[in-house]
């Protein structure tokens, strides 16, 4: 290595050009260890005297660091290889002080703007989502309280007991006063009031109606509105609970 180094060093254009160092010249010094390179792409020497020009003397950052990693690549074992990398760091932070960042603040600057425009139209529309789930939210929650209500069982103690028929000495009378009891019962229970009827819970979905929910539950379409005074069965909305009695057993048959 010692050899080689030598050789470098001896090198007609390297001589040259460490005279025109010597002397102050450092743009001739600069020329002559290029035509040295160009001998010698691989003269060690040659890079390290031209880093050492570029940061020391010319303030050209980006050379000096091309010229110092070059001799790093040639030399990593060389004696000054620990000042050349640290000589590679100031280079750096030298050459990041002294950049012009004018035109990079005005583009950061346009880049920030539209940032923050992008944010507070993403804050509106989290804001929009968050009120939509407090909504489904209060939804389920209605739900969730009717069908807890509707598993629980309601006391039938309360609806009155038919009325039984008395037997008649006639099988024919028996008959037909048995038929005239039947249909009282029967009218008794469709127009019974809500309170002696069980009911059900429904919570109110999309295009509902009580017309939609009679036909659905088999009940009358009286006996619904009774069920819910003061209930507009044209205004209903999504996740509203309904009393929907239970159809009566003669009605069921």
């Amino acid at each position: 290595m010692s050899g080689a180094r030598l050789d470098e060093e001896l090198e007609a254009y390297y001589l040259d050009a460490k005279e025109k160092l010597f002397a102050g010249d450092f743009q001739e010094a600069v020329d002559g260890f290029e035509r040295a390179l160009e001998v010698n792409p691989k003269n060690a020497a040659a890079h390290l005297e031209l880093g050492l020009i570029y940061y020391e003397h010319l303030q050209n950052y980006v050379s000096a660091i091309y010229h110092f990693k070059k001799m790093l690549d040639l030399r990593p074992d060389h004696m000054m290889a620990g000042q050349i990398r640290d000589h590679v760091k100031r280079c750096e932070m030298d050459f990041a002080s002294s950049a012009n960042l004018g035109p990079l603040n005005q583009n950061t600057e346009t880049r920030m703007k539209k940032l923050v425009q992008l944010k507070d139209s993403l804050t509106s529309k989290v804001k929009t989502l968050e009120g939509q789930l407090s909504q489904m939210r209060e939804v389920l929650s209605v739900q969730r309280d009717a069908l807890i209500k509707s598993r629980i069982p309601v006391d039938d103690s309360s609806q009155p007991d038919p009325p039984s028929a008395s037997p008649e000495p006639s099988g024919g009378r028996l008959e037909a006063s048995a038929g005239s009891h039947r249909n009282a019962g029967r009218l008794v229970n469709e127009t019974a009031s809500p309170s002696s009827r069980r009911v059900r819970k429904h919570v109110v979905r999309s295009n509902d109606n009580f017309y939609a929910l009679s036909r659905h539950y088999g009940v009358g379409l009286k006996v619904i509105e009774a069920a819910n005074p003061g209930v507009n069965s044209r205004k209903l909305s999504i996740g509203q609970v309904i009393n929907v009695p239970y159809p009566t057993a003669t009605a069921s048959r």
